[in-house]
């Protein structure tokens, strides 16, 4: 945070009126997230909401984000508009110029993810700037799988470039991007959705200045930023000082993986040291330590500070260091396509040491990485299709998790009549997989059980880049048991083991087992009216009553 930002004090009236202009600027970020959600050509992006929009002052820090959208997108771009400043300063921009880059290291952490920013510009001055991020579908490479060996192999890269230059469209730019993608129209689509939602933003930015008679973003920035930094810090500081660590195991791809965190409370900071993780693999599952950054202080936020707006000032207050070459750190070239594998078990990775300090507090482990399902074919007409398969959230203090929820990315499924409708597949079966929540006496959350096959009888190819927590299940916390693993098979008999590419023969069915979340405290002490209501609806079965629950007469009778 800029040290020009101080705390100042607020007459009621002035924090009355400021508190609106906030509430303003996070709707001008929700209309960015809306329009780009109507204009974007992926499913991902318009049905799930696999995006970021966000308002930044004139010193490129975040102010404002919309409610829509991933910790992944947002809290990396919050350090990646400071980051595209530094290679084409905003002294230099002009009225219509709009930057844009994919790289992994600057951006969201893989090649498909663009962020582009726009300056805003009031009265003839540069104000403030609007940004956004979505997946684009295609951007040449091998495409969505963890078969590269660097990123070289994953796609075109596009360094920090002009994607508009005043009136006018850098079409050199967009033409390197649609010559190397598949579905070049598409490609073009979505980069320029993110460009009319930046334009719609800045408009309503400055509509909002003019309204309230601003001339800079100044005043606005000090309120929020001395609001959510001292609401930050305090939350910080009612957890107990001291040194805290944790462990976690993923299934990686050719041999487990290992994540390791100490994480140290100091006052009203949080330091957290991600080193002793495995180092970085040959497999296109490396995590840049920007997203590593987003996920883990996300994390720790979800606990403490659930209530206080994300911004650059209560981002602050969290740091998250690696050194470099780790699978949490990986460096160019390292592939790294499917690094939301790593980054969202970062979450659980820190909870778990502040479960050491907070014990009773913290939610059980949940299923963790988006199972981002990536389906392509060739016989009839070529189509690849990109859709999340989602697991259960681990249960919390005092509730039952959330069933088929995507923590910690929070996007949405593509509904099945869309992805239907966008490529030759048949969605044969979604439904809750019975059993699939940790036991407890607060149930983890459930997963899902999905059938898809072709619908023209055609082979098709599965990357299984992101499945995890195949061998390894989501952990419960204190005395709940662990959800259930994940299981992927076709249904020639072929199983799922790594994080390869399958082929599905015509006529085969792809099958999906996601993981459950774990359950929180001991399944003897679950409420027996909240059972009886798990097994009314095939949430539990009556053997796992009766076994796990010690519930004796599940069909009926009186409990001993």
């Amino acid at each position: 945070m800029n040290a020009a930002h101080h705390r100042r004090r607020f007459s009621d009236s002035e924090i009355i009126a400021l508190n609106v202009v906030w509430n303003r600027l996070i709707s001008v970020c929700e209309e960015q997230a809306s329009v780009l959600m109507r204009l974007a050509f992926g499913p991902i992006v318009r049905e799930a909401g696999d995006l970021s929009a966000g308002v930044f002052n004139a010193d490129g820090e975040m102010l404002a984000q919309a409610v829509t959208g991933t910790p992944g997108h947002v809290n990396t771009m919050a350090e990646s508009v400071r980051l595209m400043l530094d290679r084409i300063p905003a002294a230099s921009l002009q009225p219509g110029d709009v930057l844009m880059t994919n790289d992994p290291w600057l951006g969201a952490g893989h090649v498909f993810d663009f962020v582009v920013v726009t300056p805003a510009f009031f009265e003839g001055n540069l104000v403030g700037f609007l940004a956004s991020t979505s997946h684009v579908v295609d951007v040449g490479g091998l495409g969505w799988s963890a078969e590269a060996r660097s990123v070289f192999e994953e796609g075109v890269v596009v360094p920090v470039s002009k994607l508009r230059r005043g009136t006018e469209l850098n079409e050199d730019i967009l033409g390197i991007v649609t010559a190397n993608s598949r579905v070049p129209k598409e490609a073009r689509g979505d980069i320029l959705s993110l460009l009319s939602c930046n334009d719609t933003g800045a408009a309503r930015l400055c509509e909002l200045m003019q309204e309230f008679g601003y001339r800079s973003l100044e005043t606005i920035t000090d309120f929020i930023f001395d609001k959510s930094s001292r609401g930050m810090r305090e939350a910080i500081a009612r957890v107990p000082d001291g040194h805290y660590e944790n462990v976690l195991t993923l299934d990686g791809y050719d041999s487990p993986i290992v994540l390791r965190a100490s994480l140290q409370v100091d006052g009203d900071r949080i330091s957290v040291d991600l080193g002793g993780s495995s180092p970085a693999v040959e497999r296109g599952i490396n995590c840049p330590l920007n997203y590593s950054i987003a996920y883990a202080s996300f994390g720790i936020r979800a606990l403490l500070a659930g209530d206080i707006p994300n911004n650059a000032a209560s981002l602050k207050p969290v740091t998250v260091t690696a050194p470099p070459g780790l699978v949490v750190s990986a460096e160019r070239p390292a592939p790294v396509t499917a690094r939301h594998v790593i980054g969202q078990a970062l979450p659980d990775l820190v909870l778990g040491c502040l479960a050491e300090a907070l014990p009773q507090n913290v939610l059980a482990e949940s299923s963790g990485a988006l199972w981002t399902m990536s389906i392509s074919g060739n016989n009839e007409q070529p189509f690849s299709s990109l859709n999340v398969a989602l697991g259960g959230m681990g249960a919390r203090p005092g509730c039952d998790g959330l069933s088929t929820t995507a923590f910690p990315s929070g996007v949405g499924s593509v509904p099945v009549e869309i992805a239907e409708t966008s490529a030759p597949l048949v969605y044969h079966r979604k439904e809750l997989t019975t059993d699939s929540g940790g036991a407890g006496q607060y149930r983890g959350g459930l997963g899902q059980t999905m059938e898809i096959s072709a619908r023209h009888r055609e082979a098709l190819t599965l990357s299984a880049a992101a499945f995890e927590r195949l061998t390894t299940s989501p952990s419960g916390r204190s005395g709940g048991l662990g959800g259930a693993k994940g299981r992927v098979e076709i249904s020639d008999g072929t199983v799922v083991v790594d994080k390869g590419l399958y082929q599905i023969p015509p006529g085969a069915r792809l099958i999906l087992h996601t993981p459950g979340g774990g359950g929180f405290g001991n399944p003897e002490n679950r409420d027996r009216e909240a059972l009886k209501r798990d097994l009314a609806h095939d949430l539990v079965s009556e053997e796992m009553a009766q076994k796990l629950y010690q519930f004796k007469n599940p069909t009926g009778g009186t409990e001993p």
